[in-house]
């Protein structure tokens, strides 16, 4: 059997380099094409042009000179002795004079005669006795007739070979009246023709019988161009292309005085286009090189890069190959810092995930689960507003039974020492549900709480916290507080917060030098701001981390030992305080982090003290006796919210969830109902609109317990409900409050 034909292999780098060096040639010769068509066409169109304009210049100097010679002949009619010679009469007389007037012009002036006012023979004197004066006063005629009427007249007529410049002037003798007419003919010589041509032009006259005079240098030259005066003319005033000795002329005919028959010469102006030429073929060769440097220059360019890009091909190829012979220990080098290097880490990666699966597989799937591990800590740190959402409502709900056991066993009957530690496990909780709920708003960009804080107390409760982890750090703290500092409005857990978090960056800095650290505490009062500074004598901060201190997740600590979210909370907090955190330091020499928040007005001083007075008043004890039901999914909160309603005096019922409230309510009227907003099936909010939709009434006593994060859904409920609500976990103290209130509000 044949085997098929073998296909033509085209490696990837020849289908890539030719079409993009035909691209690099095509592109540029089509654009080098189109310049030079249009530097041709420009520099033809200017030297037509300039010699367009040299046509009107040779024009403008003919009609000058003829000009000049009426002038200059008028003059000789009112000379004293011609007025004698033609008051005589007498053309021996006249032939004398005028010889005589001949040899004094010492221009071109070829003849000079009169014309009697019959057809009695001119009296004339020529220079060049072969000049043929019968034909020159035919040729004149038409200037002669003007001149016999009174009008002076001037032309320029040929007469075999020769150009003229014809003046015919009328000769009046005063006493006689007309008495002829004076004939002036001055040859437009080689002379005259030098004074009259353009700049860089050559002027070529011709007469009847051949060249009348010529600016050119050669008689081959001037039969060139007369050959090519001779030829049709083209449309337009275009010139025409001649090769001349071996150069190229543009050439340009025209007329000059042609408004009577007979009269008037033809003449060629010559522009020299040789120099043009070799401009623009310097122009060309240069625009080609350069080109051709460009192809060069870009041929290289596009074959090192299809070189460079095709690299990690070939590599990943060998190193296919070298796994398909079983050997997983080759590796590719990494040549480049983007995605083909990427590529040739990855290819280096499977073939290490290779190597290893085949060794172990064990060890394959412990590098999978710490690579789980590692990003479920990453999803953590991302997540950790919904995070805390989730479990706030899990931690307030047991924090509530700390606190209300730890305070009913307070009021027991037990000694101080039992009493001061059942105070510290009281405001532990409520310190717990406080971080949960700072940390919590900053998550979600919550505002804080808003209420009067001294700072020294808060200050004094972070030191008391910290002692320990200060003490055993071997840092001593030392106060430096004014004297009388005005309070802020804030919230002073998210404050003890901040203050934890500098406190304990100072500790950590100064606790590797091994030596006793100091850490200074100042406040004091600058305008309308209290300032307080925290200063260690630690390591101090390098200048490039100075600005990254407040960075989320940036951090110089190991890896596993900070996330590098401390300063960026307290900076977030200090934004919503409306004040302004901020660090100095000179490596080597500590480091200061200053405080600036603004200080509470009087105004606003006194409304809060008024406020928090009224507040900590107690509410008058409602009547004994009253009908409560208590609804939660928890059973300790059951327990501790019915022992509380007992001791005041009241029957309580409890129901562990919504429906086995329903079951409760269809049986029993209740002056009030204390329930859980977030349950298991029905929630407060669904006990709410099933009392509403049943009896309104009921729905109007209820008083809601939350341990969760209240959501804008849930306020816009209460607002629209005008219901109230008790966060957890609460003391005591403020649970008995709210029962009164809300008896107090219904009488």
């Amino acid at each position: 059997m044949a085997s098929p034909p073998r296909r033509v292999r085209i490696g990837l780098q020849t289908k890539v380099m030719a079409p993009v060096l035909a691209l690099l040639i095509l592109l540029p010769a089509f654009t080098l094409w189109i310049v030079d068509r249009r530097i041709s066409d420009q520099t033809r169109a200017e030297a037509e042009a300039a010699l367009s304009t040299s046509r009107d210049f040779l024009l403008k100097s003919l009609a000058n000179r003829a000009k000049a010679l009426a002038t200059r002949n008028r003059n000789l009619l009112n000379d004293s002795r011609f007025q004698n010679v033609a008051r005589l009469g007498d053309d021996a007389t006249t032939r004398a004079f005028l010889r005589d007037l001949l040899d004094e012009l010492a221009d071109d002036t070829e003849l000079l005669a009169q014309l009697h006012t019959d057809d009695s023979p001119p009296v004339a004197a020529r220079r060049d006795p072969s000049l043929p004066l019968d034909a020159l006063v035919k040729a004149s005629s038409a200037s002669i007739a003007a001149a016999r009427a009174g009008e002076p007249s001037s032309a320029v007529v040929c007469v075999g070979n020769r150009a003229y410049d014809v003046v015919a002037l009328p000769v009046v003798v005063p006493e006689r009246g007309p008495a002829g007419v004076l004939l002036v003919a001055v040859r437009i010589g080689e002379a005259a023709l030098l004074a009259l041509k353009p700049p860089r032009t050559e002027v070529l006259l011709l007469g009847a019988d051949g060249v009348a005079a010529s600016s050119l240098r050669s008689v081959r030259t001037e039969n060139a161009a007369l050959a090519l005066a001779r030829a049709p003319a083209p449309p337009g005033d275009d010139a025409m292309l001649t090769l001349i000795n071996g150069e190229h002329f543009l050439g340009l005919a025209g007329d000059y005085g042609v408004d009577h028959p007979g009269e008037g010469l033809r003449f060629v102006l010559f522009s020299n286009y040789e120099w043009r030429l070799v401009e623009l073929a310097r122009t060309r060769f240069t625009l080609v090189a350069l080109g051709a440097l460009g192809i060069a220059l870009g041929s290289v360019a596009v074959w090192l890069i299809i070189r460079r890009l095709t690299r990690p091909l070939r590599e990943l190829r060998d190193g296919a190959e070298a796994i398909g012979r079983g050997d997983f220990s080759h590796r590719i080098e990494r040549f480049s810092n983007d995605e083909c290097g990427d590529l040739a880490e990855e290819f280096n990666r499977m073939t290490a995930h290779l190597q290893a699966s085949r060794a172990e597989l064990e060890r394959a799937m412990q590098m999978v689960r710490n690579t789980q591990h590692q990003l479920i800590q990453s999803e953590k740190l991302s997540a950790v507003g919904q995070f805390v959402a989730g479990v706030a409502h899990e931690l307030n709900n047991p924090l509530t039974s700390v606190v209300g056991f730890a305070e009913l066993l307070q009021g027991g009957g037990v000694d101080e020492r039992t009493r001061a530690h059942l105070d510290r496990i009281a405001q532990s909780a409520h310190r717990c549900h406080k971080i949960v709920q700072s940390l919590l708003a900053f998550a979600r960009q919550h505002p804080p709480e808003r209420k009067l804080v001294l700072l020294h107390p808060v200050i004094d409760e972070v030191l008391e916290i910290m002692a320990y982890d200060l003490r055993t750090g071997n840092v001593t703290v030392e106060r430096n507080f004014a004297p009388a500092l005005p309070p802020i409005v804030g919230d002073a857990h998210q404050l003890q917060q901040v203050f934890i978090n500098i406190l304990g960056n100072a500790r950590q800095a100064m606790e590797p030098l091994q030596r006793e650290g100091l850490l200074t505490i100042r406040t004091r009062v600058v305008g309308t701001t209290v300032e307080i500074e925290f200063e260690d004598n630690g390591p101090g901060i390098r200048p490039e981390h100075l600005a990254k201190l407040f960075d989320p997740f940036f951090t110089t600590k190991p890896v596993g030992k900070g996330t590098g979210l401390g300063l960026s909370l307290s900076y977030g907090i200090m934004q919503e305080h409306g004040g302004l955190i901020s660090a100095r330091s000179e490596f080597g020499r500590g480091a200061t982090f200053i405080i600036s928040l603004p200080a509470a007005d009087p105004a606003q001083h006194g409304v809060a003290s008024a406020i928090r007075a009224a507040t900590a008043s107690p509410f008058p004890a409602a009547a004994v006796g009253r009908r409560i039901l208590v609804v939660d999914d928890e059973p300790w909160i059951l327990e501790l919210a019915a022992e509380l309603l007992r001791q005041e005096g009241h029957r309580v019922d409890v129901a562990e969830g919504g429906q086995a409230a329903l079951d409760l309510l269809a049986r029993e009227k209740y002056d009030l109902i204390v329930s859980d907003w977030k349950m298991p099936g029905l929630n407060g909010i669904r006990l709410h609109e099933h009392l509403a939709a049943r009896d309104p009434a009921p729905a109007r006593r209820m008083l809601f317990m939350t341990g969760d994060v209240i959501n804008d859904t849930f306020q816009e409920f209460l607002r629209a409900n005008r219901l109230t609500h008790l966060s957890k976990p609460f003391a005591i103290g403020e649970f008995r409050a709210a029962v009164a209130r809300l008896f107090a509000e219904q009488a």
